[in-house]
Order: structure tokens, then sequence, then C-alpha cells
């Protein structure tokens, strides 16, 4: 097993306010709308406590029978300001990594500057691991986007 740390961050100004922004990260509801399984999947735990302190938890089987299991714990929170959490990244019960994320609101103009960043110590898949966590990452960043901008989300590709 080969260690790999990584750290990615992920730009975007949204034409929206950082209590807007903030918000679709504060409710499983708003989350949802855009924080989206890249296939038809079988949820087998969804949790969400979004408090300092609090759990979040998104468990589930893929079509191809691979099972995800998202674990974080919340650090940090200032309302329309920054999110801090931690999270464990599972595949088929086999620890993939371990994650340090921290979004930031920042207002620009009458919009957001949203800046996303992860600091990742990655057990297994190497550089692909990390490149993929980042793709995906950057997928669903941009589906909130489009969801702030009232279009669709893009496919998973």
């Amino acid at each position: 097993m080969t260690l790999i740390n990584a750290t990615f961050t992920i730009e975007r100004a949204l034409a929206a306010t950082p209590a807007r922004v903030f918000a679709a990260y504060s409710s499983l509801e708003a989350k949802m709308a855009w924080f989206k399984a890249p296939a038809d999947i079988e949820t087998l735990n969804r949790d969400f406590d979004f408090r300092v302190g609090g759990k979040e938890r998104f468990h589930a089987r893929w079509p191809d029978g691979k099972v995800t299991d998202f674990q974080a714990t919340y650090h940090d929170i200032v309302e329309n300001e920054r999110i801090v959490l931690v999270y464990d990244m599972f595949h088929n019960d086999e620890k993939l990594s371990v994650s340090l994320q921290t979004l930031e609101f920042r207002a620009q103009g009458d919009g957001t500057r949203l800046i996303h960043t992860e600091q990742g110590s990655y057990f297994s898949g190497g550089v692909e691991a990390v490149k993929g966590r980042e793709h995906g990452t950057t997928w669903h960043v941009d589906n909130l986007v489009a969801l702030m901008e009232g279009r669709e989300a893009r496919a998973f590709a």
C-alpha cells in the first residue's frame, strides 16, 4: 500500500448570495438537489446532522455492485462564511481515504466566490484515486452552480 497525500481546490463564481449558496449545503433536502450520485444507485443509509460535531453519511450500492460509504463529521460552521468537515471514504468496506474539506463562501459583488479545498490522505488507488475524487467533486460543484443559475445539472462523465 502506497500512501498518497494530495490537495486540490475548486473555485467558482456564483450568481447568488453567500447565504443562498451556504443554504445549499445546510439541509439534506437542499444538498440532495445538487449532490447527486452519478448513476442509479441503491441508498443503504443517508444521515445528515448539520451542526458542529454532527455527522453526515451517504452509504450506497452502485449498479455494478460496488458499495461506497461517505462518513463525515462537521468540525466548524460559520453561517454564510465557511464549513469545515473531515470525511472517510470507503469502497467495499476498504478505507480509501481521509479528507479535510473546507468550503469558503466569499461575497463577490452581488454573488459569491465559492472556494472548495480538499486535503486528503489516500490509502489505495494512488494518483488515480486523487484524480477520480477531484473529477467527481468538480462535477458536484458544477451541479451546484447550475442549480444556482437555474440550469440543469450535467451528466456525469
